[in-house]
């Protein structure tokens, strides 16, 4: 009886656990237009260029993959989007973002994880470079 009892507490406390890593992150509406000829988007002029921009969710992380390829990603991490340090940082090297809250590492050319415990991609944005230098990012 004792092992039936320890068998189902362990499952439970398994199940708990993982709970975390099912929430999701809140589908906020972004339809936002950046002009990448303002200064305070100069960074975004070089590939592998990245900025913050307030909108979304916690923010969103421009990077520019290319020189007419750009990559819009929520900042909040998809492991426990609802705790308050859930909050995705550019790294040094500038190609990938991390959570300081769980350490999860993901990839800043398409949001996808490279070291969990977070298992589901960043949150991306669409996006679309418009003739004149300006950046549409929407969903």
């Amino acid at each position: 009886m004792k092992q039936i009892f320890l068998l189902t507490f362990i499952a439970l406390v398994a199940v708990a656990a993982c709970k975390k890593n099912e929430e999701t992150v809140s589908n906020i509406a972004v339809n936002e237009y950046i002009d990448l000829n303002l200064p305070s988007y100069f960074n975004l002029n070089a590939v592998n260029g990245w900025t913050y921009y307030p909108a979304g969710g916690k923010g969103i992380i421009i990077f520019r993959r290319s020189l007419n390829e750009f990559t819009a990603l929520e900042r909040t991490c998809t492991f426990d989007p609802s705790a308050s340090c859930a909050l995705v940082d550019v790294e040094a090297n500038n190609i990938l973002g991390v959570d300081s809250c769980c350490n999860s590492k993901f990839s800043l050319f398409d949001g996808s994880v490279i070291n969990g415990p977070a298992t589901r991609p960043l949150q991306q944005y669409r996006t679309q470079l418009l003739n004149n230098n300006v950046l549409h990012i929407f969903n």
